[in-house]
């Protein structure tokens, strides 16, 4: 089904409606059962992670879900944590978010979501975590939906033959001063 996408919001999972957080773990379990994300959608001890992170040095992550404010549904969420590996050529002190696992629940694929959750997740990281740079690691299918769709450049592997230890994901960047 195709819905209207005036009442999207990209909202920290915590501060979602119960009913969203729920969906949204569930669809995270479903797609990715061996990575156990999906409870973290609940938001069951957000606010101690992120405390014990800011005061550990440890890299933040933020889980946030996209929530269909009119149907009251959870649409997509995705999971942007701080790297501490900064970029090729990045300026020093330049913060590196990746966006990971980005998901459209199965019943809201289609009309633009993906696009939208992107977008909106990278503006959320500039914004909140002070991003230089977001980083997507992707599928090479998946490039135009970053590059095309929503801005980013396509970063080609620093060594011929290289692949990630994900399976052959493409690396692809949203610059904040050139956004």
């Amino acid at each position: 089904p195709r819905h209207a996408m005036v009442s999207l919001a990209l909202v920290r999972a915590e501060d979602a409606p119960k009913r969203c957080r729920i969906e949204a773990a569930t669809f995270n379990q479903d797609e990715w059962p061996e990575r156990n994300e999906g409870p973290g959608f609940l938001g069951i001890g957000a606010a101690a992670e992120r405390r014990e992170a800011s005061t550990s040095g440890r890299s933040r992550a933020e889980r946030l879900i996209l929530v269909d404010g009119d149907a009251d549904a959870a649409v997509g969420s995705v999971i942007i944590s701080e790297s501490a590996h900064p970029p090729r050529g990045a300026p020093r002190g330049t913060v590196n978010c990746v966006l990971n696992s980005l998901v459209i629940a199965p019943k809201m694929r289609g009309g633009g979501r993906g696009k939208a959750l992107a977008v909106l997740a990278t503006r959320w990281a500039m914004e909140h975590l002070n991003a230089g740079v977001v980083t997507a690691w992707c599928l090479e299918p998946l490039l135009g939906l970053y590059v095309d769709a929503c801005g980013f450049e396509y970063e080609p592997p620093a060594r011929a033959g290289f692949y990630d230890d994900d399976g052959g994901d493409v690396c692809c960047r949203a610059w904040a001063d050139r956004w």
